[in-house]
């Protein structure tokens, strides 16, 4: 591997090196996606960089060339808009271009894939682990004080931003877990990934996120549907473990009282119709172009009357629509599709992946009846992994590396990048 040093810090790296070489550098990527929404947005940032410093080689699929474009209609919307704040915004979907780019050059190996997938759950554990700390310290602190001390809220954040966030990005790691699990032949690692499992679980049912969950045993029924799970003991496992689960947030979300749920889904739908309203009549004001990607926060005031500014329409399909017009929304639309017609060419050679690549895409779709979750730089990070992965698999990009000798002094040979050399 060909690097260069200066004062320990990283000056120069290939996308050929990402892409044989590049596992501590994407651990070190997983690791700042996580963290925090801010750090997010450090993967496609460098990313960025390397396209610049090294012209990469873009290949012309339907994920590089629908991203780039609504990345450039959107750059042309804040023009006509005149809009700083919205050309902005559209920054973001560079770097979910540039990440899709990084995506397709690093997932050529199942190996990769799994590694990647391994450390986003352990990664996403501590988090968890850090929202039930959250939850108590917020118990604890209420029945001392009477009030809401500090950072601590009723409703799980963690790393996430928002409740609603952090409710469907363990969500979707609850599948990653499931996946992992499920290839595993050793027990003391099957167990890990199941503890896991039950941590992140707790920690999605204490964001008290509606549109999360029910995303989530969306997905669930998903995933062991294409999993063709035929066992009745399973089947009533599964089953039970529905009910429980389901029962369990229901008690949280009464908090002891038998009218707060009714309530609670009420307030839910009733805030949202307002912004759901006001963006129909931003859409019939401005059809074709839109009014540009954080139009909402702009321009919330005058078409949202009880909720003030929001970030985006609180439904992905009105999201696009209010952000880049007809034109935008069809650009997503096309890549959806392009994306399903993939999903089917993995379902008819039965690809072990593909439970897991479903079940992620569904919780995007069934929470995004209520939400944004692609706003979220760590969501849509994950949603366009998630579609580089497809790609690659579809079109015979993975490949299975053998374990054999060979192999091993090879990559006793290889010099992998710390994490810590590498600069932003």
């Amino acid at each position: 591997m060909n690097l260069n040093y200066n004062k320990g810090i990283l000056v120069r790296v290939t996308w050929k090196e990402i892409k044989n070489n590049g596992d501590k550098i994407m651990i070190f990527f997983v690791t700042m996606i996580i963290f925090s929404p801010i750090t997010a947005i450090i993967p496609g940032i460098y990313a960025i960089y390397l396209m610049i410093k090294n012209k990469g080689k873009i290949e012309k699929n339907y994920l590089n060339i629908g991203l780039l474009v609504v990345f450039i209609w959107s750059i042309i919307v804040a023009l006509k808009n005149e809009s700083v704040l919205s050309f902005l915004g559209s920054s973001m979907l560079l770097i979910y271009f540039s990440i899709g780019f990084l995506a397709q050059q690093y997932f050529i190996s199942r190996r990769k894939i799994n590694r990647v997938l391994k450390y986003s759950v352990y990664l996403t554990t501590l988090t968890a682990i850090n929202g039930v700390i959250e939850k108590v310290m917020y118990v604890y602190l209420y029945k001392s004080t009477g009030e809401i001390v500090g950072p601590f809220n009723n409703r799980v954040v963690s790393s996430y931003g928002n409740p609603n966030m952090a409710g469907a990005w363990f969500a979707s790691v609850i599948f990653i877990a499931l996946y992992l699990r499920t290839i595993t032949s050793g027990k003391k690692q099957r167990n890990i990934y199941g503890l896991c499992t039950g941590i992140m679980l707790i920690a999605l049912l204490l964001t008290e996120s509606s549109g999360a969950f029910v995303a989530f045993v969306s997905a669930l029924i998903c995933y062991y549907v294409l999993k063709n799970l035929k066992d009745k003991r399973k089947m009533i496992i599964l089953g039970l473990s529905l009910f429980t689960i389901i029962s369990i947030f229901l008690v949280l979300q009464s908090k002891g009282d038998t009218t707060a749920i009714s309530t609670e889904i009420n307030n839910s739908f009733s805030s949202r119709y307002d912004i759901w309203t006001g963006s129909l009549k931003m859409i019939s004001q401005k059809p074709l172009m839109g009014w540009g990607t954080l139009a909402t926060l702009e321009y919330g005031k005058e078409f949202f009357y009880n909720n003030g500014n929001s970030i985006h329409s609180h439904n992905i399909y009105l999201t696009f629509f209010v952000s880049m017009g007809i034109v935008g929304l069809c650009i997503y639309l096309y890549i959806k599709f392009k994306l399903f017609k993939d999903l089917f060419k993995l379902y008819k050679v039965k690809e072990p992946l593909l439970p897991l690549l479903v079940s992620l895409n569904v919780v995007v779709i069934v929470q995004g009846l209520v939400d944004c979750s692609l706003y979220a730089p760590q969501l849509g990070i994950l949603f366009i992994s998630t579609c580089a992965i497809t790609f690659n698999l579809s079109h015979e990009k993975v490949k299975v590396e053998k374990n054999n000798k060979k192999n091993k002094k090879d990559k006793e040979k290889i010099i992998e990048v710390e994490a810590k050399t590498i600069a932003i």
